[in-house]
């Protein structure tokens, strides 16, 4: 046990799914696949996940008991940086934002943010990083990671 108290993560992080086809977004329609609360699990995750599964399902890595939901009180003065990546580097993104979140190191103003998500689309995936209040709206405050481009990053309010 001491070893594993030794890598715990400072928050606890769910992995959810939305399937593509699904109509229904009440938060019964998201499907909690795992919990994640220390490194050796985040690693056992990010080493099982398939990215064919990425590439047509909606994914969610949330802080604590946060939903991924724009209604959640913890997300609903937020918004959220959508960016766009393209299938041939999904995976790439993918990993290095998910450790980036829950290892605190996206960015320096970590505590506000929520989550991340990604959509795919038909060559592409929108990837959001979930802010928990509008704040923080330039993504200079995000980490330069490879193949999400800050140039093209839109900041969206959850409510308007």
């Amino acid at each position: 046990m001491a070893i594993v108290n030794e890598y715990k993560l400072s928050n606890k992080w769910n992995f959810y799914i939305h399937l593509q086809d699904e109509d229904d977004w009440s938060f019964t329609s998201y499907h909690n696949i795992h919990t994640i609360d220390n490194v050796e699990q985040a690693v056992l995750l990010s080493d099982e996940i398939n990215f064919d599964l990425i590439k047509k399902t909606m994914i969610f890595i949330m802080k604590n008991d946060v939903k991924p939901m724009w209604e959640d009180p913890e997300n609903k003065q937020g918004g959220g940086f959508s960016f766009k990546v393209h299938n041939k580097n999904i995976e790439y993104v993918w990993k290095k934002l998910f450790f980036m979140l829950i290892g605190n190191t996206l960015s320096k103003e970590h505590e506000y943010i929520n989550g991340i998500s990604v959509s795919p689309k038909k060559s592409f995936c929108i990837v959001k990083v979930w802010m928990k209040d509008c704040k923080h709206i330039n993504p200079i405050i995000l980490a330069n990671i490879e193949y999400m481009d800050k140039v093209g990053c839109l900041f969206k309010k959850h409510v308007s």
